[in-house]
């Protein structure tokens, strides 16, 4: 273990202590995972809809003022979300952010789309009870409209979950066709939340990425080593993708009790 690292360590196990010590009175945890103060479907996760006074939100508030704020030349219509490796919270983040839109006063038509047809969760999420989805529509499945979903209890969100799960969702993505669904509901809709498949496993991301305004990767803190992150960012790059920026989930720390009770 070389010196910075043991530095590192130290620091860390210092700042521990400190936190420890600290009046419990005088301290606030962040939660993660909401309590249900409605009946619903939805994911407890889902932070912005069950407690959109919370600090958490209020990071997607921030996470959502900094994105519009990258359109002062052009306007962003369409952002994808990604991450490098499975299981980095993406699809939670997601979720959120795409509320968090659906919350701004200027009530904008949020459109979040579920383009990853390998293990999509979306529908799970949100407690879309569908089969049908943007896979369908790919495979000319169907030819309706019936899979646009609108969350009961959020206004303005409309969702497109994944559908069923095809053989080659890689080749449904790279169609003409979903370049033609994708310029359609630009027309639509005032924003688009893609959430995409993670960049390493698969070529999803790198598909859709260059069809939209920018990707924003999430990075899961203590776990997504600087090295895959690196690699990740290399080969969205080489796909012509413009990286808007990053969202670390799995941050936890405490704030003082001042701060939260401003909040």
């Amino acid at each position: 273990m070389g010196k910075i690292t043991d530095a590192l360590k130290k620091a860390t196990e210092e700042r521990m202590t400190r936190l420890e010590k600290l009046d419990s009175r005088d301290e606030v945890k962040y939660q993660f995972i909401a309590q249900k103060t409605v009946d619903s479907k939805i994911d407890p996760r889902i932070v912005a809809f069950y407690e959109p006074a919370s600090p958490v939100a209020e990071q997607y508030r921030i996470l959502r003022t900094n994105i519009l704020a990258l359109g002062t030349n052009k306007i962003l219509k369409t952002v994808a979300v990604t991450s490098s490796i499975h299981s980095e919270g993406k699809t939670i983040s997601c979720i959120n952010f795409a509320i968090s839109m659906a919350q701004d006063l200027n009530k904008k038509k949020i459109l979040l789309i579920d383009a990853d047809m390998r293990r999509g969760r979306i529908k799970s999420y949100l407690g879309i009870n569908t089969e049908l989805g943007l896979s369908d529509l790919l495979a000319d499945k169907t030819t309706t409209e019936e899979e646009f979903i609108s969350i009961g209890g959020i206004e303005n969100l409309t969702v497109l979950p994944c559908g069923k799960y095809p053989n080659n969702p890689a080749e449904l993505l790279g169609s003409m066709k979903f370049r033609n669904l994708l310029s359609l509901l630009k027309e639509r809709y005032d924003f688009i939340i893609i959430d995409c498949p993670p960049i390493i496993p698969v070529t999803d991301a790198n598909i859709i990425g260059p069809l939209t305004d920018g990707v924003v990767m999430a990075v899961q803190a203590g776990r997504t080593q600087r090295g895959v992150v690196k690699n990740s960012e290399a080969i969205l790059k080489q796909a012509n993708t413009k990286l808007l920026g990053y969202i670390i989930t799995n941050v936890q720390y405490h704030i003082p009790a001042y701060i939260y009770r401003y909040l």
